[in-house]
């Protein structure tokens, strides 16, 4: 049974501005002092010295190393101090947000401001600890995660909640809402331009543990916006607003509003549904953020960057579908997370120009900020009224409101403990024990009530599912079997009586019996109702448990797809840089591949030329073979002649030497004294030994002196038929170096020998021509190759001798051998070889001079039976 909802009229009390009770003159307010945490950075180097230790949780002790500035000048000593808590280099992101950033979220989500910021000098981990890295979160990602998660079913639809660009927010109606919707959806082109060129490693992505945090009231419905401003050289710019690439940001002012709040005027409010739309705004902004090259750091910010998340929310209606159309219901908290600039000394940094004029104003604003606070703790600790200087920067004024009490106050000091660091991370010391003792009002926070039962947002819910599940089932032509139990209704209405006629009596008596049955059923209706109401409780809270235990589970699902999201996302990463690898290696493969096919086609073309030399010597030797045969059948013929000669020859000198021996018996026996005197010419020939010396002058002139008694050794008048042509005789070594040259000689007809043991190696060769080869190693190592010339000339015994007529010298030079060295000339030498001369087996030895000036070439004919030298 539908029951029937009474429309009550909302009722809004009127609202309370933060700042009727804010302030810190009244004693009646609690306040609380500004927590500073520490986190100490890693050493870069493990060979860095540390001036800093932790000595306890809450702890640190500063020890001046030998290097600071007055080390010597004055007696410095170690300082203590205590901070809210010190985390040290080991400490993760999650425990830095745990302890610092959640509580801050937690009071935004309860309608609470809160500001959060990083002091510390340059390269002393701010940034790190506010945005983190692409594999290590830091606060910033973590608060949106866990605010995200915790208004995740009661978000409301985008622009309901519209920026009236004066620090406030107007209620728009569903129709408005869709017409801004429809309008959203021309613009998303230039969007998802936008996100195409933004990086995702700016802020990570990695997976974190599922932090949802409690204090939600769902009765409420939420929106998220997000600002995102940097303060540069004391100007104010919003890093997200929409510009053309010609046009520059332009400066904003810091106004207050009508409750007396600061804020940036128009400033870009961004409406985010997802922590994904939130971190690719902050990436956006990040871009244009200003960033500098110095020596502490080789990205070092160059400015105060702002990034605030705004949470909206209002009541819902008693349908609890829609929020409240009452501007007043709005109630409106802020969390800003600031990352400081960082402190630095110009000694240090060596900056000039724009550099060093930003280090002076980030120096300004740092030291307004100190003095603020030091203004501040005197106030509270004498009771005075000095003029705090807020304006003197635009940081101090733009969280005017925090430090007057309008949310909680946090600050992370951050420390390199390098020793070299030490002047500066003191300084920062001091500004972080000061800045403990301020205290900051505790602001309460005004909860606006509309007059509306609490939890109708999830009984409606409820209803319309139960109402849905039934007509889901009738539509099916499922049977729903509904137990209504008893009919409400007490009976028919009474019927029309006369109590002034007779019957009066009687019908006052059935006017009894009625009521009474009435009243009975009023009695079971109502104890039906009860038990009804029992039952309804009990399966709420069985609904219930089952609600907590599938949000439970949800939640752990969700951290177990976010983490896969994550590996998914570093997998594409890893595979985007694999790609640009293998593409590497591909450009290399194809330059390798191009390398290959020029390398191939140079041995192609080597291999075309070595194969035509190799044709070309085929050739060749098919020519000189031919030759060869000629030649080899031309000589057998030449030498089966030869011995025929030799052989009727030595048939001549046998019957001449019988006739001499008979010549000689004859003289001895005194039968004819006649020939005795006769052949005696001949006798004394025969035992007289031939001496033949030929010596050759520089121009080649020849002379055959005769013997003692007249008679010639050679035959001066032979002449050998030239009409067969000249046949050499050349003698060589047996293993020749290779000449390679074209001024090797070359004999048309020739005999080669390597050792000359008989004389019938000339004289039977019918040679005309001696050719000797000698090759020795000079005094710098080349080759030296000399080819001694000379006639073959018959004797008159019928032996022969050579005499010679000519000398060639060839050398071989290295290529890498400079040509000042082939100038020089080889000193003098002698080279003796034995060649046959005369008549068997008479030898004759040769002794050949070369110089520089003239060369004489030198024949004595020997004694007999003597081995020729080589």
């Amino acid at each position: 049974m539908k029951t029937m909802r009474q429309k009550t009229p909302i009722k809004v009390l009127p609202k309370v501005t933060p700042l009727a009770s804010r302030g810190n003159s009244g004693n009646n307010l609690q306040s609380d002092p500004v927590h500073v945490y520490c986190r100490v950075r890693p050493l870069p180097c493990e060979s860095d010295l540390s001036c800093l230790r932790v000595t306890a949780h809450n702890t640190v002790v500063l020890t001046p190393p030998e290097i600071a500035i007055n080390y010597k000048i004055t007696n410095l000593k170690e300082t203590q101090y205590i901070f809210k808590h010190v985390f040290e280099a080991s400490a993760s992101q999650h425990e830095v947000y745990s302890s610092v950033a959640q509580p801050l979220v937690e009071g935004l989500v309860r309608g609470r401001n809160g500001l959060l910021f990083t002091y510390g000098v340059t390269g002393s981990g701010k940034t790190y600890t506010m945005t983190g890295d692409i594999h290590h979160r830091g606060i910033m990602p973590r608060c949106l995660d866990a605010l995200f998660r915790t208004i995740a079913d009661f978000q409301a639809k985008k622009f309901v909640f519209k920026p009236d660009r004066l620090n406030g927010f107007d209620i728009l109606s569903e129709a408005d809402a869709m017409l801004e919707r429809q309008a959203e959806m021309h613009s998303k082109m230039n969007k998802a331009k936008r996100n195409k060129e933004l990086d995702p490693e700016i802020a990570s992505k990695a997976s974190v543990e599922p932090s949802e945090l409690s204090g939600i009231d769902e009765d409420n419905i939420y929106s998220v916006f997000i600002t995102y401003v940097e303060v540069y050289n004391n100007c104010v710019y919003d890093l997200l607003e929409e510009t053309t690439i010609q046009k520059t940001l332009q400066s904003k002012m810091v106004r207050e509003d009508a409750n007396r709040n600061m804020f940036v005027h128009g400033v870009t409010e961004v409406e985010v549904k997802t922590m994904d739309e939130a971190l690719e705004v902050f990436q956006f902004g990040q871009k244009r953020k200003r960033v500098g090259h110095t020596i502490l750091n080789a990205e070092s910010s160059r400015s105060h960057s702002v990034f605030t998340i705004r949470l909206v929310q209002a009541p819902v209606d008693n349908h609890g579908e829609h929020a409240v159309q009452d501007r007043n219901a709005v109630t409106i908290s802020q969390l800003s997370l600031v990352d400081l600039a960082g402190s630095e000394r110009t000694s240090r940094t060596g900056n000039t120009g724009q550099r060093l004029r930003e280090a002076g104003n980030i120096n300004n604003s740092l030291m307004t900020l100190r003095t603020c606070l030091e203004i501040l703790r005197e106030n509270q600790m004498t009771g005075s009224s000095k003029k705090v200087p807020y304006r003197d920067s635009k940081i101090t004024h733009l969280f005017k409101n925090y430090f007057d009490g309008e949310g909680q106050v946090r600050m992370i000091v951050c420390v390199n403990p390098r020793a070299e660091d030490y002047d500066e991370t003191a300084q920062v010391m001091k500004f972080a024990e000061m800045t403990q003792d301020v205290q900051i009002t505790r602001p309460t926070p005004v909860k606006v009530d509309v007059g509306l039962t609490p939890g109708r947002r999830k009984a409606n819910q409820l209803f319309k599912l139960a109402m849905n599940d039934i007509e889901k089932r009738h539509n099916e032509g499922v049977k729903v079997d509904v137990d209504l139990g008893l009919v409400y209704s007490l009976g028919p209405n009474f019927p029309e009586l006369k109590m002034n006629g007779p019957e009066a009596q009687e019908i006052i008596r059935e006017l009894v019996k009625l009521l009474e049955m009435r009243i009975a059923k009023r009695r079971s209706l109502c104890d039906d109702y009860d038990a009804r109401q029992d039952r309804f409780r009990m399966n709420l809270l069985k609904i219930e448990k089952e609600n907590v235990a599938l949000k439970a589970e949800n939640s752990s699902i969700k951290g177990v797809l976010n983490q896969s999201r994550q590996k998914i996302k570093a997998m594409e990463n890893k595979i985007v840089i694999y790609e640009s690898s293998i593409d590497d290696l591909n450009r290399r493969n194809r330059t390798l591949e191009e390398r290959v096919r020029d390398l191939q086609t140079q041995l192609n073309q080597k291999t075309q030329m070595l194969n035509q030399k190799e044709i070309e010597k085929e050739r060749q030797r098919k020519k000189f073979t031919s030759k060869i045969a000629v030649e080899s059948e031309k000589m057998s013929r030449e030498l089966e002649v030869k011995l025929q000669e030799q052989k009727n020859k030595l048939r001549q000198e046998m019957r001449d030497k019988d006739e001499r021996l008979r010549l000689v018996s004859e003289i001895i026996k005194g039968e004819t004294p006649i020939k005795k005197v006769a052949r005696s010419n001949s006798v004394d020939e025969l035992a007289t030994p031939l001496t033949n010396h030929v010596t050759g002058t520089p121009n080649g002139a020849l002379q055959t002196p005769r013997s003692r008694r007249g008679v010639a050794v050679a035959n001066p008048r032979h002449r050998r038929s030239r009409s067969t042509g000249e046949r050499w005789l050349e003698h060589r070594a047996a293993n020749p170096v290779p000449l390679g040259t074209i001024l090797q000689p070359y004999y048309t007809d020739r005999k080669s020998v390597t050792k000359l043991t008989d004389a019938r190696d000339v004289t039977g060769a019918k040679a005309s021509k001696y050719c000797l080869i000698s090759q020795d190693a000079d005094t710098e190592g080349e080759v030296e190759t000399k080819i001694f010339k000379g006639d073959v000339v018959p004797t008159v015994g019928g032996g022969a001798q050579v005499i010679f007529n000519d000398v060639e010298c060839l050398k071989q030079y290295s290529p890498t051998r400079s040509p000042n060295s082939r100038k020089r000339s080889s000193s003098n030498h002698v080279t003796t070889v034995a060649v046959p001369v005369a008549s068997a087996p008479t030898l004759a030895e040769i002794q050949v001079t070369s110089s520089k000036r003239s060369t004489g070439i030198e024949g004595v004919a020997g004694s007999g039976g003597k081995k020729p030298k080589h």
